[in-house]
């Protein structure tokens, strides 16, 4: 028998009782190992680019951070396989994090299972959603203008007002690389100026 290849998790959660039982988890299956886990939001960049890490689990309900700040963080900077597992069923924040480029969305009410299926299916370049969370949700309606994860993060903190050298330092990117993906969204979005991109965005309920 050859080598089982594994697949690094990070578990990002401030509940000590879900952090032990997705370790317990994953302690279990073979294809998997557990890294680290985290109680905080605001480390978790810092972890993704230090060790390798091929999917992280996590929380949108965060002591110190938004969970969908986070998720644009390290989607927009390294194109992580990211897992919402969510206590709560906000819906707006749910689309959200879909439309920002997480692959699955998991509820902690679902059984183990479906955090398997998740990760399975996330890994294979799937979007897979609960059905907890697809009788909440109804269809997801993929957004009308394809963009990437790194521009869906940019749109993300441009319409929190952010600066293009605040969005540079959150992604770990060059000031120029922002400013050329900003031309991009300009152009697909089909605005005369940057001032319009997020209203634009806004309308075509990208945000």
């Amino acid at each position: 028998m050859g080598m089982v290849a594994k697949h690094n998790i990070l578990i990002v959660d401030d509940h000590r009782i879900t952090q032990s039982g997705l370790r317990f988890l994953f302690g279990s299956l073979d294809r998997y190992t557990v890294v680290g886990a985290l109680d905080r939001g605001a480390t978790v960049g810092a972890f993704v680019q230090s060790q390798p890490v091929d999917l992280v689990i996590l929380d949108l309900n965060l002591p110190d951070v938004r969970g969908i700040n986070v998720l644009a963080e390290i989607v927009g900077s390294r194109d992580m396989t990211v897992i919402i597992l969510t206590g709560e069923t906000h819906v707006n924040e749910i689309h959200s994090a879909l439309k920002l480029g997480a692959r699955a969305i998991v509820s902690k009410s679902d059984s183990l299972d479906h955090i398997v299926a998740a990760c399975d299916a996330a890994l294979a370049g799937e979007i897979y959603v609960s059905p907890h969370i697809g009788e909440a949700l109804g269809k997801f309606q993929q957004p009308p203008v394809a963009l990437s994860s790194r521009q869906m993060a940019i749109l993300h903190y441009l319409a929190q007002g952010e600066t293009n050298k605040e969005i540079a330092y959150r992604l770990a990117i060059a000031p120029p690389t922002v400013s050329f993906h900003i031309a991009e969204l300009r152009r697909k979005l089909d605005v005369p100026h940057n001032r319009k991109i997020v209203e634009r965005a806004n309308e075509l309920n990208l945000l």
